[in-house]
């Protein structure tokens, strides 16, 4: 935002994402897997997440996300279960059972994967460049390609479960706050589009 708005004269408003959650649940158990939010492509940075999943194991397993991008010989990683490739209702409700998320996207084009955790309070490690990981999970964002600052909170998420639940009450009441229906609505109504 800060680019466009240093090239421009025109006013620039940072849209907020929506989820619409009229029908859904919000997470009530804990699983014991660690869901990676990109597949092992560059765009979505599945290894830099993977990287940073290992240290989860072998107390957790790993999980990943079928995304369009997805390579043919991923399913021969022997220690990740992905999820079958699914509308985002059905999605929303399978990613309410895993503990944590790691989505190390180097790519800032889309953010719904830290959104999503949030509102069901599952503490995501990702880059700091997209907006929601910033605004949702700010204890657990680090710079594009800083793997060393990942693992070393995944550690920390790992070993100590009042940094764990800190994190994760955090990302919920973010939600709540910034990213809830009604503060949506409430943002679009405030602004004048030319």
């Amino acid at each position: 935002m800060e680019y466009l708005q240093k090239i421009g004269d025109k006013p620039i408003w940072n849209i907020p994402s929506l989820m619409i959650t009229d029908d859904v649940i919000p997470r009530n158990e804990w699983g014991d897997v660690i869901i990676l939010g990109g597949n092992f492509v560059r765009w979505y940075g599945g290894f830099d997440s993977y990287i940073v999943g290992k240290v989860f194991q072998p107390e957790y397993k790993l999980g990943c996300v079928s995304m369009g991008r997805k390579q043919t010989l991923e399913d021969q990683i022997e220690d990740i279960t992905y999820t079958p490739y699914v509308q985002w209702r059905e999605w929303i409700d399978i990613l309410s059972q895993y503990h944590i998320g790691i989505h190390l996207m180097p790519t800032i084009a889309a953010g719904t994967f830290a959104m999503n955790c949030a509102f069901h309070g599952i503490p995501v490690i990702g880059y700091e460049e997209a907006d929601t990981q910033r605004d949702l999970h700010p204890l657990l964002s680090v710079r594009i390609g800083d793997i060393e600052s990942a693992r070393n909170l995944a550690q920390k998420l790992k070993d100590d479960d009042g940094f764990y639940h800190e994190c994760s009450i955090q990302s919920r009441e973010l939600w709540e706050k910034l990213y809830s229906e009604e503060v949506f609505l409430e943002h679009m109504n405030n602004k004048v589009f030319v």
